[in-house]
């Protein structure tokens, strides 16, 4: 038997994948799953795929620049309450025709972002991806490369679009332009896709260069029998024209006696083009540190004619923070493979306090671009589907036509620590703009959820929705239904709309385990039946209620406005248990109506080049409390290879029990490119927050601080 020889890196990717697995005692929300270039008509179209939900995106500076940042909220998905880690960094695939740049997050601060880096200044657009867990950012190409391959055929000539083309040669000239695009990129598979939509549009302007154009987009991709069929047929539909020509030397130079090459010979040419294997990620390590004092004084009561003092200091927080992120690429004409290794290893160095590793992915997948086929295993998250949150286990999906894909998936949730782990298996259907599916998920051998939804999406350069609706058949109960969508209305003003209703988190059968003494499912069953599980689970799951309408308005070439209106509920909950298992809680009453009005000031390029200011005011009312915050932070690059961010908050709230909190916490963060691959950075801040009721007053005071780098290979 021939031994399959492993690639070396491929070896490391196959030990870490391993390694990690064994040792991960849980998965961990990490923001940024993936980024992934397109190439389109004068653009290439970075999407940066989320981990969860987001809306209500802008960006700043609005048009080009070095820097850009994106910001946005997190829309709760429902499957958890896990934190978004902070400071992740994500870099771009290699691309020879915009700059590369990397994607940072910065998410835990008062307005959510993702800052991206260029390494050049870019010009760019950026819109809310179709599926709700995306940001598409529009590069323009600046640097096009020449569409000649070696000795094969060049291109004919892209006709000019004259002032008044009509809609159908609008959308021919951008698949032209976005098929030769592609093919300077050497991605001969997204050409060919390209002109195939070109073909089927109305007769039009570009029709015959197209014809002719995806024969050569076919040769240079080694398909030679099928390069042979398209030029046989442009001259079966064409007999006059500069092309004519061409179509028969290539025809005539590949030859056209004889019966054409094997779908086996075929394959074997593809094999031949040139292949590529690309590695690239991040390794990083930060030292976060953190120490607290709380000096209290309870007032005279009836009990103590005179008031007492406590102060209490610790330090709370002092760990090492390691985060490995790699992924290895294996590219041709017909495959487009991955291994993708994410890990955060947590080492604490308080006295008694354990550390933690945390396995965010590990999984290979293959793409057949000529047969479209992909299937991925491993551990990943959530892309849709019905499935709520990340998982070990197997997707794989076919597409049956260009407008029809079959996907499948089978795994267990990874996002719990302890306790019943759920299992599931769903079939689902993408048609076009429409996604149906269906899913099945158990926990220790009972029904957990049961659940049919769909994804609809709608999207075009001015407008864009996305709706999700999930209803459980096995509780009969809706359990999301949201709807987002944007509007840009002129080239100075867009608005955002989100409707959002959903159980939280969404019902299962787990739910029964919220405030139990056991994270056991089968220990619940020893006390009590199926339909009494369920009951309990029921009546521990919440429902929440969101309607959040927001708008910028382009002030001036460095000043925006933005500003959001958002109501929201949360009903109340039932008593529920009766026993020490099943935990005995108390009810909970709703929320009522919340509203929230924040308006922002956003302002770039004000001092100096890539700089950026926000300026933001909200104020909050509710049946429980009123609210006040003012926030402004401020980032900018002083020097060559250095950045500065500094932010300062203020909060104050009255609860109407009395009890007045106020918190004031300025921060500082900067970073150094030492290197083109190695940054450091440092971040810093204090954080004085002081509590005042009728029977206590208390002080406190947080200072914090980290340090660490980011090595980019």
């Amino acid at each position: 038997m021939k031994k399959i020889k492993v690639p070396s890196t491929q070896r490391v990717f196959l030990t870490l994948l391993a390694f990690a697995w064994f040792i991960s005692d849980d998965a961990i929300a990490q923001p940024l799953e993936d980024i992934y270039l397109q190439t389109g008509a004068e653009r290439v179209i970075a999407t940066i795929k989320l981990s969860s939900p987001v809306h209500n995106v802008r960006y700043l500076p609005p048009k080009q620049g070095m820097t850009l940042e994106i910001l946005l909220d997190k829309l709760p998905s429902g499957s958890g309450s896990e934190e978004w880690l902070d400071n992740e960094v994500r870099k771009s695939p290699p691309s020879s025709l915009i700059p590369s740049f990397t994607v940072k997050t910065n998410l835990k601060s008062i307005q959510p972002k993702l800052i991206v880096d260029f390494s050049r200044e870019a010009e760019y657009t950026v819109h809310a991806g179709r599926d709700g867990r995306s940001i598409l950012i529009a590069i323009k190409i600046d640097k096009v490369l020449p569409v000649t391959t070696g000795g094969l055929p060049n291109l004919p000539e892209v006709k000019p679009l004259p002032a008044n083309a009509s809609d159908i040669n609008k959308q021919a000239s951008a698949l032209m332009q976005q098929a030769r695009n592609a093919l300077a990129a050497s991605d001969n598979a997204a050409a060919i896709d390209a002109f195939n939509k070109l073909l089927l549009l109305p007769p039009n302007d570009y029709t015959q260069d197209g014809q002719e154009s995806v024969g050569v987009a076919r040769e240079r991709a080694g398909q030679t029998a099928k390069a042979k069929l398209e030029y046989e047929l442009y001259l079966k539909l064409y007999d006059s024209g500069s092309g004519v020509e061409r179509v028969r030397t290539r025809l005539a130079r590949l030859g056209t006696s004889g019966a054409l090459p094997s779908v086996t010979a075929e394959r074997q040419a593809l094999k031949k083009q040139k292949k590529q294997r690309l590695t690239y990620g991040s390794l990083s390590m930060h030292y976060y540190h953190g120490a607290s004092k709380i000096d209290s004084v309870a007032v005279a009561n009836s009990f103590s004619s005179v008031p007492t003092e406590s102060t209490f200091s610790a330090v709370d927080q002092s760990a090492l923070l390691t985060t490995l992120i790699a992924t290895e690429r294996f590219i041709s004409e017909e495959y487009d493979n991955r291994l993708v290794f994410q890990d955060t290893a947590y080492t604490n160095f308080i006295a008694g306090k354990s550390g933690k590793n945390r396995l965010g992915a590990a999984f290979f997948e293959v793409k057949n671009r000529l047969s479209d086929y992909s299937a991925r295993i491993g551990r990943q998250s959530s892309s849709g589907g019905g499935v709520m949150g990340r998982f070990d286990g197997a997707l794989a999906g076919f597409g049956v036509t260009p407008s029809l894909r079959v996907n499948a998936v089978a795994g267990q949730l990874s996002d719990y620590t302890e306790g019943s782990k759920p299992v599931f298996y769903g079939l689902s259907m993408d048609m076009g703009p429409v996604t149906l599916y269906a899913i099945n998920q158990t926990v220790d051998g009972v029904s957990d959820r049961r659940a049919i939804g769909s994804e609809l999406r709608f999207f075009e350069p001015t407008k864009s929705a996305f709706i999700l609706l999930d209803y459980d058949t096995s509780y009969s109960t809706l359990n999301t239904a949201t709807f987002q969508g944007n509007l840009s209305a002129g080239t100075e003003r867009t608005y955002s709309l989100l409707l959002d209703h959903r159980k939280a988190p969404y019902i299962s059968t787990r739910n029964a385990l919220n405030g139990a003494s056991t994270t056991s499912v089968n220990d619940l069953l020893s006390i009590m039946n199926e339909s009494d599980l369920r009951t309990l689970a029921a009546a521990r799951t919440g429902t929440s209620d969101m309607a959040q309408l927001g708008m910028t308005q382009q002030l001036s070439q460095k000043w925006q406005l933005g500003g959001d209106i958002k109501v929201s509920r949360y009903a109340g909950l039932p008593a529920s248990g009766t026993t020490t298992l099943e935990g005995q809680l108390a009810e909970t009453p709703g929320t009522g109506n919340e509203l929230a009005i924040s308006p922002q000031l956003i302002g770039s390029n004000l001092f100096s080049q890539s700089d950026v200011t926000i300026f933001s005011v909200s104020y909050s009312t509710s049946a429980l409390a009123k609210g006040q915050s003012f926030y402004v932070y401020s980032r900018a690059k002083p020097k060559e290879k250095w950045s500065l961010d500094a932010s300062l908050q203020y909060y104050r709230q009255n609860y109407l029990s009395g009890t007045l909190m106020t918190r004031i916490m300025p921060m500082v963060r900067t970073s150094y490119q030492m290197r083109q691959t190695l940054s450091l950075d440092f971040e810093a801040g204090i954080e004085l927050s002081r509590t005042e009721s009728a029977e206590l007053s208390s002080d406190s005071q947080r200072q914090f601080f980290s340090l660490g780098f980011r090595w980019d290979f």
